[in-house]
């Protein structure tokens, strides 16, 4: 088998942007959601409970969890193939079954493929230079 023409994997401080944004937007939204709840019931105390228990659980329990399980991943793009290695074995995705590429919330690459299955690389730099070899290594191998 030859060389990668490149390799990938999950970045953490890319992740633990995502970690950020995610926790600040679900602490802001349960703090208008308390607020609305306090109007009408006269419980304040709920404004800066609820998006302290949800940060408390974000970061505390979800995001440690999901970062162990994808830590492992890596992914090669080869001039036939996007090749996947993770926990659990070696996944091949032939170039030509793959229909498209996109970026998604600057921190992921979805794979389209044929069968209308979406793959998704998540939390690397620079998810658009990857978009684009993909592209271009399949626009080689594809006439």
């Amino acid at each position: 088998m030859s060389e990668p023409l490149a390799a990938w994997s999950p970045n953490l401080r890319v992740y633990l942007r995502r970690c950020a944004l995610a926790g600040v937007t679900t602490a802001a939204a349960l703090a208008l959601f308390g607020w609305g709840v306090a109007q009408s019931t006269g419980y304040w105390p709920l404004i800066y409970i609820a998006p302290i228990l949800s940060l408390l659980y974000s970061f505390g329990v979800d995001d440690p969890t999901r970062w162990r399980a994808i830590r492992q991943n890596r992914w090669y793009l080869r001039t036939d193939a996007v090749i996947h290695h993770g926990p659990d074995g070696e996944v091949r995705i032939p170039m030509a079954d793959i229909t498209d590429v996109r970026t998604r919330l600057g921190w992921s690459v979805v794979l389209f493929l044929k069968d209308r299955q979406r793959v998704c690389i998540a939390y690397v730099p620079e998810p658009a230079s990857i978009a684009a070899q993909i592209l271009a290594a399949r626009a080689r191998l594809l006439p």
